[in-house]
């Protein structure tokens, strides 16, 4: 297949001004865990939607409210956080009695968890919502009405590569750690749905949904943490329930970490996993392997494979050419289990630890367009810069750190995470600190729990205290020097990439 070829990102045709010619569009084959919507015609009844196109492998729900009438399709692997269920083929969403269609919306993402994207047809209201780290990623092209999971699902060649936009994707550093944020992609007229957004598809604009109202700050931080793990447990129950086996990804960090306290009640039935090799992977197999050993976990290495030219080829192209980072050089390493487990990793839960604060910020310091491309490692690029001033526009009114929060949620996990689902579909991959209930709960943590990354630290230490006699992301001074002169060796962009995080 055409898709499966290395795309030449010298062509001087992306460089071209895009001009679009809808009428003669071609669509591809719908490569697996993606979908598209037919096109939604100019003018059509609010009743006329036509249902998603599903590549192999994605799971497609019918929605019905509590009073029977239809709410529309949802596509990927979501869970029910009340009833501790998968979603596959059907599903009642709760509050249907509810005439108003935001206050509907809410009350059904705030009770799903997993990877999803929610195409909403109900009442004569037709919109899209994501997860929210939109983790199963939806782009679209307002002017030719087309809604798709990626650019791969919308464009057939010679379409994809003469839209392709090639100094914007080497601008970026795709390849190299960087990202699409701020609803950017790497196509000439196709924009990202956002977390916290959802798409009206009559008149295909993008319109913020969440957060409701500014997320204060609780008076109970530790029943925050105990609804959190209620929260990880719901969906371990909800999985562990699937034929598929439990890999849980167990590193030097504490997220995962974390993960493996909220997971005790289950530790006989599942499996903890690491990808070995040089570098930060070393590290990660010393102190997850003492781990395993000592608590008598059933663990697996997996060792570390480089991709193929090809196979890194298609990862790219089949994520629109928004991600080329060091998971697509190395995401063979996963295959062995890719039939036989759903991954869990502690995506997300850097929320809880102010990931993008600086020591000195206060809540009256200024954050600019430019300051959250700086602490992204992004240099400075016009276009770039303009993408996330108008996303800064569409705010509440925050302080400083609640809008690097938001920033770290919207323009870092649903523009760099969200994209990946497309990339590799073969293992289920599943992060139970990304749902909108769990967000809260961590951004609603104090500053000062923040600063000192308490959550995982607190979690450990009330469900697994032994969990935290092993040193997090260290092998010791030595070791630790080491191991970044050798990363700092291997690739110098990345270097400059960090260094730049810290020019604020």
């Amino acid at each position: 297949m055409g898709i499966a070829k290395r795309l030449p990102l010298n062509r001087s045709a992306v460089c071209r001004i895009w001009i679009p010619v809808f009428s003669m569009c071609e669509f591809p084959d719908i490569p697996d865990w993606q979908y598209r919507l037919p096109p939604v015609r100019s003018g059509a009844q609010s009743d006329d939607l036509p249902a998603p196109e599903a590549g192999l492998g994605l799971p497609v729900a019918r929605i019905l409210d509590e009073g029977g009438h239809f709410a529309g399709w949802l596509c990927g692997f979501a869970i029910d956080l009340k009833t501790k269920r998968t979603i596959s083929t059907s599903w009642t969403a709760p509050s249907g009695r509810l005439q108003d269609p935001d206050s509907f919306a809410w009350q059904v993402m705030k009770r799903l968890g997993g990877r999803f994207v929610w195409i909403m047809h109900w009442h004569g209201v037709r919109r899209i919502y994501s997860d929210c780290a939109a983790s199963v990623p939806c782009v679209y092209d307002p002017k030719a009405r087309l809604v798709g999971s990626s650019a791969a699902a919308l464009f057939s060649s010679p379409d994809y590569e003469d839209r392709l936009d090639a100094k914007l994707f080497a601008a970026l550093e795709v390849d190299r750690e960087g990202w699409f944020p701020a609803g950017m992609t790497a196509h000439h007229g196709l924009c990202r749905l956002l977390p916290g957004h959802y798409l009206n598809l009559d008149s295909w604009q993008a319109k913020r949904f969440w957060p409701r109202a500014v997320i204060e700050h609780t008076d109970c931080p530790d029943e925050a943490l105990d609804a959190l793990v209620d929260n990880v447990r719901a969906q371990i129950a909800a999985l562990n329930a699937e034929p598929h086996r439990l890999a849980f990804a167990l590193t030097a960090g504490r997220e995962t970490r974390m993960l493996l306290a909220c997971a005790r009640p289950w530790v006989d039935q599942v499996d903890f996993v690491t990808v070995t090799g040089a570098n930060r992977h070393r590290l990660d197999t010393v102190v997850a392997s003492r781990i395993a050993q000592d608590f008598g976990l059933s663990y697996r290495s997996l060792a570390r494979v480089e991709a193929t030219d090809e196979q890194r080829s298609l990862f790219v192209h089949r994520t629109g050419h928004c991600h080329g980072d060091s998971n697509a050089a190395y995401h063979p390493s996963v295959w062995p289990i890719a039939q036989s487990h759903i991954m869990i990793s502690g995506v997300g839960g850097e929320t809880a630890r102010g990931f993008l604060w600086r020591a000195g910020d206060r809540a009256d310091t200024l954050i600019t367009a430019q300051t959250i491309c700086r602490r992204f490692g992004f240099a400075a690029h016009e276009r770039l810069l303009a993408a996330v001033s108008a996303w800064l526009e569409t705010l509440p009114v925050m302080n400083a750190q609640q809008i690097l929060d938001q920033a770290f949620v919207e323009l870092r996990n649903g523009s760099w995470y969200g994209p990946q689902f497309t990339a590799d579909p073969t293992l289920q991959r599943q992060a139970p600190l990304l749902n909108y209930p769990a967000l809260e709960l961590m951004l609603s943590l104090p500053d000062d729990w923040k600063r000192a990354g308490n959550l995982a630290d607190r979690v450990i230490a009330k469900y697994w205290p032994e969990l935290a006699c092993y040193p997090f992301n260290s092998l010791g001074p030595v070791q630790d020097m080491l191991l970044k002169l050798r990363h700092a060796l291997s690739d110098p962009r990345v270097v400059l990439r960090k260094i730049r995080k810290f020019r604020t």
